[in-house]
C-alpha cells in the first residue's frame, strides 16, 4: 500500500496525485493502463453478445457485480485483507459502487442495443477530463502542463468522434448519446470519491470486493423496484458468457484498484481511452460495425493523448 499523505484540508489521502515521482507513472503504471482499459473493452462485446441472446440489462448488471463481488470478497480474505464493516467502510462501498459501477454499467446496458458495442465505448473517452477538472477542484491533483496538454488531446479526439455532422450513424441516436455521457460524469467523479475516501489502511483488493458488492446492492434495489427480479432466469440464455463476464469483471477490478493505488485517479481515467479502441475494434472485426474517418482520426488522436500523459514529463526534460 502506498503511504498517505495528510492534505491540507484535514483529510487522508491515501494515494499520492500531484506528488507521486514520475517513476510511479513509468511501466506499471502503463502496463496496468492498457491490462485494465483492455479489459473494460472486452466488456461491451460480450454485453452485446448477451443482450443479442436475450438476457435484459438489469439481471446481467448483478450478477456480474455480484459474482465478481464474491470472488473479490474471497481473494481478499485469502490474502487476509480485511473488510470491516463499520460505518465508514460501509459508506465507502455504498457511494463508491453507486458510482463506480451501478450508474455506469446500467447505463451502459441501456444504450448499447442502440449505440452499439464501438460507440458506447466512445464515451469513455471524457473521464480524463472530468477526473481532472473535479480532482483540481477538491485539492488532489496540481497538473502539469504535459499532463493538462495530454488530456485535452484527448478530449479532442472524442470531439472528432462525436462531434462532425455525419460521425454517428444515424441522428436519431442523439438522445442515447446523451443518455450515455452520464457513464463517464459517474466514473469520474468515483474516480476522485474513492481517493478522497479512501479508508485509512484500507486495501485494494478488499475495496474492490465492498465497491462491487456496494455495486451489486444498487441494481438489486433497482431490480425490486422495476420488478425485473422475474428475468433473473434469462441469465440461463447465455451461462459460460454470465460466467466470462463475472471473472473478466473481477480480474479488472484487482488491477484497476492497484492502479489507483499507484497512479492516482487522474492517470487512472485514462483507462477510458484504451477501452474505447477497444470497443471500435472489436465493434469492427466481430459485430460488422461501420465509422467514419472521423471517428478513426479521433482515436489516433486519443491514443497521442495518452502517450503524452504517460510520458510527457520525461519528453519534456
Amino acid at each position: 500500500m502506498a503511504p498517505q499523505p495528510p492534505d491540507p484540508a484535514g483529510l487522508t489521502l491515501p494515494l499520492p496525485s500531484s506528488t507521486v515521482p514520475p517513476a510511479s507513472r513509468g511501466a506499471e503504471s502503463l502496463a496496468l493502463l492498457l491490462l485494465v482499459g483492455g479489459l473494460i473493452g472486452v466488456i461491451f462485446p460480450v454485453t452485446k453478445v448477451a443482450q443479442a441472446a436475450g438476457v435484459p440489462p438489469l439481471p446481467w448488471a448483478f450478477s456480474m457485480m455480484l459474482g465478481a463481488g464474491v470472488i473479490l470478497a474471497g481473494l481478499a480474505r485469502v490474502k487476509r485483507q480485511p473488510m470491516p464493516l463499520t460505518g465508514r467502510y460501509l459508506r465507502y462501498f455504498a457511494v463508491s459502487g453507486l458510482l463506480s459501477m451501478a450508474l455506469p454499467n446500467v447505463v451502459l446496458f441501456f444504450v448499447m442495443p442502440w449505440l452499439g458495442a464501438g460507440l458506447s465505448a466512445v464515451v469513455y473517452t471524457l473521464p480524463p477530463i472530468l477526473t481532472l477538472l473535479m480532482a483540481v477542484a477538491v485539492r488532489i491533483e496540481k497538473p502539469d502542463r504535459g499532463r493538462v496538454a495530454g488530456i485535452l488531446l484527448g478530449f479532442v479526439g472524442a470531439l472528432m468522434i462525436v462531434g462532425p455532422r455525419g460521425s454517428l450513424p444515424s441522428p436519431d441516436l442523439a438522445g442515447w448519446m446523451a443518455l450515455a455521457f452520464v457513464m463517464p460524469a459517474a466514473v469520474a467523479a468515483g474516480n476522485v470519491y474513492r481517493t478522497v475516501a479512501w479508508p485509512p489502511g484500507g486495501q485494494p483488493v478488499a475495496l474492490a470486493a465492498g465497491t462491487m458488492l456496494g455495486g451489486a446492492g444498487w441494481v438489486l434495489l433497482a431490480l425490486l423496484a422495476t420488478g425485473a427480479v422475474a428475468d433473473l432466469p434469462a441469465l440461463g440464455l447465455a451461462p459460460w458468457l454470465a460466467l466470462l463476464q463475472i471473472a473478466v469483471t473481477a480480474l479488472t477490478y484487482v488491477l484497476y484498484f492497484r492502479l489507483q493505488v499507484v497512479a492516482g485517479p487522474v492517470y487512472l481515467s485514462q483507462i477510458g481511452y484504451v477501452a474505447t479502441s477497444v470497443g471500435l475494434g472489436t465493434g469492427t472485426l466481430l459485430f460488422g460495425e461501420r465509422y467514419s474517418p472521423w471517428v478513426w482520426g479521433g482515436a489516433a488522436v486519443i491514443v497521442m493523448g495518452v502517450l503524452l500523459v504517460s510520458f510527457g514529463r520525461r519528453f519534456a526534460r
